[in-house]
């Protein structure tokens, strides 16, 4: 079985679900355009060290049992008039959704922690950086609620 590999990072979608707020954010990347994006990544956190006296040889490490799914972030070209929209999804947790260009998805959900824009520059694109913190917290249920991976065509 060979693995299948994204050829072009080109045409990776973000949607953003209804918040905790119940504001509906599924508009809010029509005034967001990305000009490029990181996706959420894994870390699995620095090894436990299980290192005693009763060791003679060598150091011991224990992995831990918990996951972190990584921010996310992205430069963004944006409309002006987003401003409060911008406004009312920082720190509004929500279902977000990563659609890469094969159409395969991660869900995670999250908030908009900032949305910082970049020098304005005669001749240049005005963009801003913005990230994505991951919270794995479903404010639906109020339960944890890591990553959903749906596979593409």
């Amino acid at each position: 079985m060979q693995a299948r590999t994204l050829k072009d990072g080109f045409g990776i979608q973000i949607t953003f679900g209804t918040g905790l707020s119940g504001r509906d954010y599924s508009g809010i990347m029509l005034l967001l355009d990305p000009t490029s994006v990181t996706p959420p990544g894994l870390e699995g956190g620095d090894a436990i060290d299980t290192t005693t006296h009763s060791n003679t040889a060598y150091r011991t490490k224990h992995e831990r049992s918990l996951k972190e799914i990584t921010d996310a972030s992205m430069t963004v070209v944006y409309d002006p008039d987003a401003w409060t929209s911008i406004v009312a999804a920082i720190n509004d947790n929500t279902l977000i959704t990563f659609t890469f260009p094969d159409a395969s998805s991660v869900s995670v959900y999250g908030y908009l922690k900032s949305f910082i824009p970049n020098e304005y520059v005669e001749g240049e694109q005005a963009t801003a950086e913005c990230v994505i913190v991951v919270t794995n917290w479903n404010h639906n249920t109020g339960a944890e609620a890591g990553p959903i991976y749906t596979a593409g065509s």
